[in-house]
């Protein structure tokens, strides 16, 4: 019989042949390099908790979705079967790009518009290629800078909503915003309007109260929740990032704000909130709602929509197109937007995220801008809902000041708008922040907007905040010790998993 001693041993052996074969495991996932030494650092470093971490947040969908997509289209039945093995474990069943190609006159539209498009038709082009969205032409737009103008206005919409009403929110709190909401969708319900809700099963977690939802339900009101943590852990860290807010097909809000009080006042934590909605109508609309009704059947929900015909636009001035992507999308569609759209530039390089915690691919191109002469100014929150992204930030500053950019924290309330701005021409706006999380983690949507006046509003707005930052310089940095960098450090090494 072995002593404790042996049996020690035993398992610390075990345990040895475990941890190698997670390492060879995650150095052959396919993951970006950053990733895996992230996760082979967490493994070795944290003992038995790391395995675990891995075996929850650790798994490839992106590669689980292109795997399956090329047994699918394998002659041999084992394959088959193997994909639909792989499709049970899927983070999403339903594809976007499916509902945008039973709109078969979409490609002839892009292709007539990117013919006419004077600069930036590659973007274009990277966009249709990598997720298959096309270019819109639309008739109005109007930028939300403030959260109470943009709630007044999406509320004035669905007052006045005729046949149907989509909307979905990554936090969506049963606070007094929420309250005003839900008393008009109750309203609108017994007047017959169909009404879809999906909150993200995360982010909107313990945030909408049980009489909350038994009033929506009373009434009527169809809603989900997408990636339900109470019932799958595994998806505990993917999260549905998206915001958008649908009326009879033809009115779309969409932006930063998530349905909260806070996004109107600051709530209890800040003085103010900054952020950027938009509301359009036009082409864009329908494109939204395909976003939606992949989500919605991706949440379990049923294919039972009021959906309207593709207006004829061609008469609107506002050109755009939809950028969307999540773990499981065969390509980072918005990094690769963020990417292109920064080796686009010939001038000026504008950026407003409340976190900054870029990939060395897509921050190695922002060096390359500044050191040949391009201006890139960068607006980061400058106080912080999370502190480690802030932490992990400030790792990238000395190489952000030492190549001629500039770094600036705004200082009244927080910052939560996501802009780019390239030479006051070309622009997007929407929910994906500029770190890892939102490029490769998070299920993100973005409009980009291909023309000056609208590219030239969200420029005049960022020199508006502008007024409110402070610089970082390089004597800020001197006055950090060494413990807090080497924290700081570490974290940056965590960054791809957090």
């Amino acid at each position: 019989m072995m002593n404790s001693l042996e049996i020690f041993s035993w398992f610390e052996h075990l345990y040895i042949v475990v941890v190698l074969i997670f390492v060879i495991g995650i150095l052959a996932s396919g993951k970006k390099s950053g990733s895996i030494m992230a996760w082979i650092f967490t493994v070795l470093f944290i003992p038995i908790i790391g395995i675990i971490l891995y075996m929850v947040l650790g798994v490839n969908w992106r590669r689980r979705r292109i795997l399956k997509n090329k047994l699918e289209n394998s002659p041999h039945k084992m394959f088959v079967s193997l994909s639909n093995e792989l499709a049970k474990n899927e983070l999403s069943k339903y594809d976007t790009r499916d509902i945008f190609s039973s709109y078969k006159d979409n490609v002839e539209r892009t292709d007539k518009y990117m013919r006419d498009m004077e600069d930036h038709s590659d973007v274009a082009k990277l966009l249709y290629n990598t997720g298959s969205t096309y270019l819109t032409l639309n008739t109005s737009y109007d930028f939300y800078f403030d959260g109470g103008e943009a709630f007044d206005s999406i509320i004035k919409d669905l007052e006045n909503a005729k046949e149907s009403i989509y909307i979905e929110f990554f936090i969506w709190r049963s606070d007094e915003l929420g309250e005003r909401v839900k008393d008009v969708l109750i309203k609108k319900a017994s007047e017959g309007i169909d009404i879809k809700l999906i909150f993200d099963g995360l982010g909107s977690f313990g945030r909408i109260s049980r009489k909350y939802k038994k009033a929506l339900e009373k009434a009527g009101i169809k809603y989900r929740y997408f990636l339900d943590v109470r019932y799958n852990i595994l998806k505990l860290n993917y999260r549905n990032h998206r915001k958008m807010v649908i009326v009879d097909g033809n009115v779309l809000h969409t932006g930063g704000m998530n349905l909260g009080q806070e996004y109107i006042d600051g709530g209890k934590q800040f003085e103010s909130w900054r952020d950027t909605n938009i509301r359009i109508t036009g082409e864009m609309c329908v494109h939204y709602l395909a976003v939606f009704i992949s989500d919605w059947l991706n949440s379990s929900g049923k294919f039972d929509f009021i959906i309207p015909e593709i207006e004829d636009s061609s008469s609107g001035d506002y050109l755009m197109q939809l950028c969307a992507s999540g773990p499981d999308t065969i390509w980072s569609s918005l990094q690769m937007l963020y990417t292109k759209m920064i080796t686009e530039a010939k001038e000026e390089i504008l950026i407003e995220s409340p976190y900054f915690v870029p990939d060395d691919s897509i921050f190695e191109q922002l060096k390359i801008a500044a050191l040949s002469g391009i201006k890139v100014k960068i607006i980061m929150a400058g106080k912080p809902d999370k502190k480690i992204p802030f932490w992990v930030a400030e790792t990238y500053f000395e190489e952000i000041i030492d190549s001629g950019m500039e770094i600036y924290r705004y200082q009244k309330g927080f910052l939560h708008c996501k802009n780019i701005i390239i030479d006051g021409k070309l622009a997007t706006m929407g929910t994906c922040n500029f770190d890892f999380r939102s490029f490769e983690l998070n299920y993100e949507i973005n409009t980009v907007y291909y023309n000056k006046e609208m590219a030239g509003k969200l420029r005049e707005q960022f020199f508006e905040d502008l007024k409110y930052c402070t610089e970082i310089k390089n004597e800020d940095l001197d006055r950090k010790g060494f413990l807090l960098r080497l924290r700081d450090s570490v974290f940056r090494v965590l960054s791809p998993i957090l």
